[in-house]
């Protein structure tokens, strides 16, 4: 152990303190890392200020300027002035420079003082700079600063009040569709962004998706239930899919909804029934002949007075539902025969249709509404009348009703008249004597035909037959007044029950009429009166012709001006107010989709929809920090490079001629060739393991890592680690190829060792200066005797 410790002071002393061989190559290794980490060092710095100066020259310095402002070409100057004049007047003492002019557009920057750096001024600087003729866009350049995209609609104020209150966050705003904070300095701005991430963990979005034809009528109002809904589950939910709290926002969206559902309401409605083995399909193209001179023909191209119908939903039955888009309900009821329509082209019979128009039967009924308006006022005046009439008869109906009375008395009394009358006859009984006197008639009669007989033969008995037919005529009458005396008595009995039945139902009448409230129903009139006459003065000429007015301007909503504007509005609604077909709910982050998913089906009320789930919102990085750190990374990959470029030529240049004489001296101190079996394991050996291979690998690790560091080299996706191995990789390289890259004078080297030279003096005067020359020759010149 002792002799180990000798022999490491001793190589000490020779490497640094020594003047030896040793020594040098620890200096020529100072030097080359110097050397090497300097120029690697220079080069990366020169090559990042160029493209540092290069953006400053293009967007200025860090921090400088607050807004882009593109302006088109053409414009420039107009638009130079018009922003020379709004900086004077609203932002007095901020700084304007013209930037490159790139694919058209020439940039502005606009930078602020502080004092107008605040929410409200960057929230509508759109609106300031909006009268800049040939604008194109305005960008926002305040540094530093955070970004959070992808916040939906109605969450943007939570998340702008929330970061506001974060330490080292100078305000917050609106940008477009995201949420940009301006932060106070640019060493806050890591520990701002974890706690905006953090902020941003906390919550989570649900977004629910209807497909094609399952929309809700009224996205605001449903998201408002599920929201409640979840919210009585979960304990937090808020419908974010607009700005509930802007109320503008929401009224508009709420009107255009209400718009939507008018124009469906009261456009045509198209029935088509399909053709034997056609199935349509939802947004399929109908074409109908129109107002064009012939029908459709397939093949055919569509022409511009075809009627086009898109259909809009399919029934159970197959049958199709659809609207108008090119043409007039009234051209399709001409000929309702379908054609499929696609690529401009008519395709083949597709059944027929039945046209709806609701707003021609609204039409209709204004104008049917507006001619009884119209009518008011003199069905007012008879009203009026009627009402004089009744007051009148109500007048006059006690007097009436005692008349009544009077005459149902006048009736009791004849009724008892009668009776006296009848009460006689009443008790008569003459059917024994109509009896006798028919069958008195009856032989009287027998006898008159006897003596007609007997006339024949005596001549005599004339007047006796004629006393007889005489006598039996007077019976006959005497029967007759009998049968009427008994036919009066009969009626008189009738006419009595008749009178008692009149006076009977008369009283009974009577009384009913005189329970009627007859003071009563005289204040109702009254008050019926006088409202009929404020009724007369209702203005019915006005309401008839605005009546008329709508009857006649509601027809003249044309089909395909409704379905364009449908369309206009979904679009409008889903890229500026509210997706239709989309509905955002926040809720915290504990909620999972699995457990919303119940309550989302039971208040939607139906299943044909989809769950997502979203984050809150995403940070953005700077642009400018970002090209910062890309400009960086170019420096140090620009060092690194240099670095190794450096290795290697001072590991050719120099240090081969070393590892070549190390070799040499392995050679001759080598065993013999061993076995044929352990030759491969010995070429290994040498190759990996050599005493040249070492220097080489522990040279080259040993530059590399040195010039890195201090040049702030580094590759991208290579770790720390892998420097030293690519620089040992570099050596173990060099060192196996020694000889072919610098190789020894054996010669030379062999006769100054029989001369009796050292070996620093061997590698001083004979190997260094016939080496490659390089840093090591240069000072190994201070060293050298014999020159």
């Amino acid at each position: 152990m002792r002799n180990k410790l000798i022999i490491v002071r001793r190589m000490m002393v020779r490497t640094f303190f020594a003047n030896s061989f040793n020594r040098d190559v620890v200096v020529l290794l100072i030097f080359s890392v110097a050397l090497g980490a300097t120029l690697a060092g220079l080069a990366a710095m020169s090559a990042d200020s160029y493209f540092s100066e290069t953006i400053s020259s293009l967007v200025g310095d860090y921090g400088e300027f607050d807004f882009l402002i593109n302006i088109r070409e053409e414009t420039k100057a107009d638009g130079r002035a018009q922003l020379e004049k709004i900086i004077a007047q609203v932002f007095p003492g901020a700084k304007l420079k013209e930037g490159p002019t790139i694919s058209g557009l020439t940039s502005f920057l606009v930078g602020l003082p502080e004092e107008f750096k605040n929410k409200q001024t960057y929230e509508n600087i759109g609106t300031t700079f909006g009268s800049v003729p040939g604008r194109s866009g305005i960008s926002i350049m305040t540094e530093p600063r955070l970004t959070v995209k992808g916040v939906p609609e109605g969450a943007r104020d939570l998340v702008i009040e929330q970061i506001r209150q974060i330490d080292g966050v100078q305000f917050a705003f609106r940008d477009g569709a995201s949420v940009t904070a301006i932060l106070r300095s640019l060493e806050q701005a890591n520990a701002v962004n974890t706690e905006v991430e953090a902020l941003l963990r906390q919550y989570k979005i649900i977004d629910i998706a209807f497909p094609v034809g399952s929309e809700p009528e009224n996205p605001v109002h449903l998201g408002g239930q599920i929201a409640d809904a979840i919210r009585a589950d979960a304990g937090y939910a808020e419908s974010v899919s607009v700005d509930s709290n802007n109320q503008d926002r929401a009224y508009l969206a709420n009107t255009m909804l209400e718009l939507k559902r008018f124009l469906n309401a009261y456009a045509t409605k198209v029935t088509i029934r399909p053709a034997p083995g056609i199935v349509l399909a939802t947004g399929q193209l109908l074409v109908f002949q129109g107002a064009a001179l012939n029908a459709p023909v397939p093949g055919d191209t569509l022409e511009a007075d075809h009627v086009l119908v898109e259909v809009t939903a399919i029934t159970d039955n197959g049958v199709a539902e659809g609207r108008i888009v090119q043409g007039s309900a009234i051209q399709l009821a001409a000929n309702p025969q379908a054609y499929l329509a696609a690529d401009k082209e008519i395709g083949a019979s597709a059944g027929t249709a039945e046209e709806n128009n609701p707003r021609q039967r609204l039409g209709d009924a204004l104008n049917e509404t507006s001619k009884l308006a119209v009518q008011i006022p003199e069905l007012s005046r008879d009203a009026q009348r009627m009402a004089g009439i009744a007051g009148t008869a109500l007048s006059n109906y006690n007097s009436s009703l005692e008349t009544v009375e009077r005459t149902l008395t006048s009736l009791d009394s004849a009724s008892s008249t009668i009776q006296a009358a009848t009460s006689g006859l009443a008790n008569l009984d003459t059917t024994a004597i109509q009896t006798q006197l028919g069958n008195s008639s009856r032989a009287l009669g027998g006898l008159l035909t006897t003596l007609q007989v007997v006339r024949v033969l005596s001549p005599d008995v004339e007047n006796s037959i004629a006393g007889l037919t005489q006598t039996r005529q007077s019976i006959e009458h005497l029967q007759a007044g009998m049968s009427a005396l008994d036919q009066v008595a009969n009626d008189g009995r009738q006419a009595r029950d008749a009178i008692d039945s009149i006076v009977v139902n008369g009283n009974s009448t009577v009384r009913s009429l005189r329970s009627f409230d007859v003071n009563g129903a005289r204040q109702t009139l009254a008050a019926a009166g006088g409202r009929l006459v404020q009724f007369e003065q209702f203005n019915a000429t006005a309401v008839a012709e605005q009546l008329q007015y709508l009857g006649a301007s509601v027809p003249l909503l044309q089909d395909a001006e409704i379905s364009s504007s449908i369309k206009l509005l979904d679009q409008f609604i889903a890229g500026q107010v509210i997706p239709s077909q989309r509905i955002q709910i926040m809720t915290s982050s504990a909620v999972t989709t699995d457990f919303a998913a119940p309550v989302i089906y039971r208040e939607a009320g139906h299943t044909n929809l989809s769950l997502y789930t979203s984050d809150l919102g995403i940070i953005e990085p700077d642009p400018r920090a970002e090209v910062m750190i890309i400009l960086r990374q170019v420096k140090s990959i620009l060092a690194g490079l240099i670095s190794i470029i450096a290795v290697i030529l001072f590991l050719v240049l120099d240090h081969a001629a070393i590892m070549s004489v190390i070799r040499r001296n392995r050679m001759i101190r080598q065993a013999p060739q061993p076995k044929r079996k352990f030759r491969l394991l010995q070429r290994i050996r040498n190759v990996f393991a050599a005493r040249e291979c070492f220097y080489g690998m522990l040279t080259g690790a040993l530059l590399m890592t040195a010039m890195f560091v201090l040049s702030g080299g580094g590759i991208p996706y290579l770790p720390w680690l892998g420097v030293p191995v690519i620089g040992a990789l570099l050596g173990l390289l060099v060192a196996n190829n020694a000889e072919k890259i610098s190789p020894v004078a054996v010669d030379e080297v062999t006769a100054g060792e029989a001369l009796g030279l050292s070996f620093d003096e061997i590698m001083r005067e004979i190997v260094i200066p016939s080496s490659r020359p390089g840093l090591l020759q240069k000072l190994n010149q201070r060293k050298m005797k014999f020159k």
